[in-house]
């Protein structure tokens, strides 16, 4: 165990000190920065359009952070899982690990603790930076329905880690298959690119239609996690009618799906990582 928690802490202080990391939450940063003020111009009528979940401002709240950071926290989840692989390879750092009395369990083990140590601080920080502003640009608005965000809030957090670290343990898996690691970085957001559109009645329609007989419109809506995301969970998620505690566990089988996804991913990386030359 001292070696996994060893190996977990200096993932998570390599992952601090990547520069790629780094210019990815800064932007990260700046985007969800930039949707608290959109959130606030539209509930205000500064800007055009509606808010999702209006008539509850805590539940559209934490909308707006679900939305944010599981749409967009795949690009984080790719970064960190790439990042973790790549970072011990061109370093040599792999080789040294590998050969010394270490198991190699127990190295995938510590990256993977560090790596998700640090999706969770990272994923707290900008809910932080979410509650931050819109108490402090909505907090009027937001005063009545302050208990509903707060409820709910818990379980979004929950949520995001487990949709982001399905693309991060995706993401680790190819870059343990693929050496070259700028290519692994391609395919692995290729991945969620094609996870973004597979469900989308153009392309799931047309897969159908090439290859009748085989169900594939229906296939492609039920394995991408996309459609799970705004079709199943968002409208069970968010619905201003129930508490969070019956919200959260409405979505319970999207959620053991997901975490299925992350078994299976996990799983194939052990085996490649046991198994395999991963210099």
């Amino acid at each position: 165990m001292g070696n996994v928690v060893t190996i977990a802490r200096k993932e998570f202080v390599d992952l601090l000190s990547n520069r790629m990391v780094i210019i990815v939450l800064i932007a990260f940063l700046i985007y969800v920065v930039s949707n608290v003020y959109l959130f606030y111009a539209v509930l205000n009528g500064i800007k055009p359009g509606q808010l999702m979940f209006y008539e509850n401002t805590g539940v559209a709240a934490d909308n707006s952070v679900f939305f944010t950071l599981s749409f967009y926290g795949t690009i984080m989840g790719i970064i960190i899982g790439c990042s973790s692989i790549s970072s011990e390879r061109m370093g040599k750092a792999l080789n040294t690990l590998v050969v010394k009395p270490v198991y190699r369990d127990t190295i995938i083990n510590g990256k993977l603790l560090g790596s998700l140590a640090f999706l969770s601080i990272a994923i707290l920080f900008f809910i932080a930076v979410f509650t931050s502003g819109f108490l402090l640009l909505c907090g009027n608005a937001l005063a009545p329905f302050l208990l509903d965000y707060f409820y709910r809030l818990p379980f979004v957090f929950l949520f995001i880690i487990v949709y982001t670290f399905v693309f991060l343990s995706i993401s680790i898996l190819i870059s343990l298959l693929v050496r070259d690691q700028a290519f692994a970085m391609i395919l692995s957001t290729l991945t969620v690119y094609i996870t973004k559109i597979m469900y989308l009645p153009d392309i799931a329609n047309n897969l159908n239609n090439i290859f009748p007989g085989y169900g594939l419109n229906k296939l492609c809506v039920d394995l991408s996690p996309e459609s799970t995301l705004w079709w199943q969970v968002q409208p069970k998620f968010m619905n201003t009618s129930v508490g969070a505690l019956d919200a959260f566990l409405s979505i319970l089988p999207e959620f053991g799906k997901l975490l299925l996804y992350i078994i299976i991913a996990l799983s194939l990386s052990y085996i490649v990582f046991v198994w395999r030359d991963i210099s």
